[in-house]
């Protein structure tokens, strides 16, 4: 059962489809300044901004651009390598690792390495769908069907997995350094062991029994063999790789794609989700799991009516493509063109 939640949202008009969005993280207290990554526009852009108040009433803070970086492209994926380091892919099969001063937000980012042309068909070139990170590698997936792996020390492509599916890949996650999960568009998703020289997969199964796209995939932040999966048709998927490959839970979650999952990093149990259909939901995933003397395993569910399940905002007219936590506080990026402020989210 879905319920909504009193949140004090403020929204921002930013004339620029918002893709990505994540909070740059400080050493010491709460989150000031973050990237945005934008899609669909004339010329692309990974922007920093900051929250300032614009009155002297102190009473509401509005997004502030402080730099911009444009790309080629759409921006379709931006993650942390470390707290100043940034990996950022885009649809015209790039990626680039850019730095933001530690001291200046106000600097303009600056691009350490450069993958050009690295998802292509040959002389034509496509979209790197989805990267992620581990201690300084940069995993990424194409819609050319190929893995790449990268370091962000050396700038070098360290291995190639060419083939790894024959159709486009969606979605990709490390489950640990040396292992990493890929979904594609007809929902198969496949366990990789990047020690092995072969160009096999470990483990292969699907995310259910209907070929839906696998959109995006995570890991449980305390139990790395719990992985959760988000698809084309609003579904979530949970599955204990020690145990079997098949789903120990699937949910009938939104109406339509899930386009971002993340665990609230203060709190394991709170799972954050939004979507196509324009809905940013709050699930508390306690009920999930039963806890023994020897064991924790996942609950068979079989749709959300079975978890509580909060509305973090009113639903949009647009898709809701992006959004970060830090603390209480979180970000939003829709088709809308807007930003969304949440600033005392209970976790």
């Amino acid at each position: 059962m879905v319920t909504k939640l009193p949140i004090n949202v403020e929204g921002t008009y930013v004339s620029q489809k918002i893709n990505k969005v994540r909070w740059i993280p400080e050493d010491y207290g709460e989150c000031k300044y973050f990237f945005t990554g934008s899609w669909d526009d004339e010329q692309n852009s990974i922007k920093v901004w900051t929250f300032d108040y614009i009155n002297e009433e102190r009473e509401v803070q509005y997004p502030r651009e402080l730099s911009q970086f444009n790309v080629d492209g759409n921006v379709t994926e931006i993650k942390f390598i470390d707290k100043t380091h940034i990996a950022a892919s885009t649809s015209e099969g790039s990626v680039r690792i850019l730095q933001i001063s530690s001291y200046d937000r106000h600097t303009p980012l600056r691009q350490i390495y450069s993958w050009n042309k690295l998802h292509n068909y040959g002389d034509m070139l496509c979209s790197c769908t989805s990267l992620d990170t581990m201690e300084g590698d940069i995993a990424t997936a194409g819609e050319d069907g190929t893995v790449k792996v990268l370091s962000s020390r050396r700038g070098e492509v360290i291995r190639s997995i060419n083939g790894a599916d024959s159709c486009s890949i969606h979605s990709i996650c490390y489950i640990k350094h040396n292992e990493i999960i890929t979904g594609n568009v007809r929902g198969h998703m496949k366990i990789w062991d990047l020690r092995s020289p072969d160009n096999k997969p470990a483990a292969s199964f699907l995310f259910a029994g209907d070929e839906l796209a696998t959109t995006c995939i995570i890991k449980h932040p305390t139990q790395p063999h719990f992985i959760l999966a988000g698809s084309e048709s609003g579904a979530l998927a949970v599955w204990d790789l020690r145990i079997d490959t098949f789903p120990a839970s699937l949910l009938k979650a939104h109406a339509s794609c899930v386009t971002e999952m993340q665990f609230h990093p203060e709190n394991p149990k709170k799972l954050i989700t939004c979507s196509v259909s324009g809905e940013l939901w709050d699930w508390n995933m306690e009920v999930m799991t039963k806890r023994t003397k020897t064991s924790e395993n996942w609950l068979p569910l079989e749709d959300k009516n079975a978890v509580t399940v909060n509305s973090l905002m009113p639903p949009l007219h647009k898709a809701i493509n992006t959004f970060h936590c830090d603390k209480s506080r979180l970000l939003c990026g829709a088709d809308n063109e807007a930003l969304y402020f949440i600033k005392n989210l209970k976790y």
